[in-house]
């Protein structure tokens, strides 16, 4: 850590004493030892512990080189605003902005994306490996949803669905699961899915076009308020995996899932959820 030290901001540089644990985080590491993967802090940040391996490293080098270089300011609308990295209780954090942040009751679900979670560089070994990691309906739908919260507007709850609710997902029943996570047992919350949809497919556009890097092993971040109508946001989250590089050759694993999510979520808003069908 020691060749840090100069480019981290300290303790007494950051309200410490309002640091809070993430309590609506919905999927990923909690904690790192006696460290918490995540804290909230003032002003709608979120610090995201990076010292537990060389993975955050990789991480903060990658939002580095996004907040740098001009050449990818449009993607930085799609992923949490870098601020800086602090040093917090001799660990190193990076301070995010919070996509829940403002939400009453934010609805998150960690979504990952792609298809396969290797790329073209890796040696065929490694490929081989990692093909056997990739779950649930992610080799054929390109997405599959690794966590999420979900209000319930009964018995004014926040349900959590777990890892093993997202490996339940089917390509017959992907539409009428992802749904699930939209009814608050009152309604299905379609007020929010034309928002959601556009992020979506901006994303989708940008991400199809630019030559600038590939995403590999990274989620969508989806929150919706739980109260608020009509109030969505989507975020591009997890770069501990990716690489920025000219001319990238593993973007279509990433488009499929995009493609998939955004015909899904055009069903449910439709009120079609039922007559959605994967085509191959």
């Amino acid at each position: 850590m020691s060749e840090h030290k100069e480019e981290d901001e300290t303790l007494d540089e950051v309200e410490v004493s309002s640091f809070k644990e993430v309590w609506h985080q919905v999927a990923g590491h909690k904690d790192h030892g006696s460290t918490p993967g995540f804290l909230m802090g003032p002003n709608g940040r979120l610090y995201k512990n990076i010292s537990h391996d060389a993975r955050g490293e990789k991480e903060e080098c990658f939002y580095k080189k996004v907040f740098s270089d001009e050449k990818f300011t449009r993607f930085r609308d799609f992923i949490p605003t870098y601020y800086k990295t602090i040093l917090y209780q001799n660990v190193r954090f990076m301070a995010l902005s919070d996509a829940c942040y403002g939400f009453k009751v934010p609805c998150g679900s960690d979504i990952k994306v792609g298809s396969v979670d290797y790329n073209s560089q890796d040696s065929s070994t490694k490929q081989e490996v990692h093909k056997k990691k990739v779950l649930g309906i992610a080799p054929i739908l390109g997405f599959r949803f690794a966590g999420a919260n979900v209000y319930n507007a009964t018995d004014k709850t926040v349900q959590k669905l777990d890892k093993g609710w997202g490996l339940s997902f089917t390509v017959e029943n992907a539409a009428k699961k992802t749904e699930e996570y939209f009814n608050d047992k009152k309604t299905i919350r379609r007020d929010v899915l034309p928002s959601l949809i556009r992020q979506l497919t901006d994303l989708l556009e940008y991400y199809t076009q630019q030559k600038l890097f590939w995403l590999c092993r990274s989620s969508l971040l989806v929150v919706y308020d739980g109260l608020t109508p009509e109030k969505g946001t989507v975020k591009m989250i997890d770069f501990a995996h990716n690489t920025t590089q000219e001319n990238p050759s593993d973007n279509t694993y990433v488009e499929i899932g995009l493609r998939n999510l955004i015909d899904i979520l055009s069903h449910i808003h439709r009120g079609q959820t039922a007559e959605w069908k994967y085509d191959t």
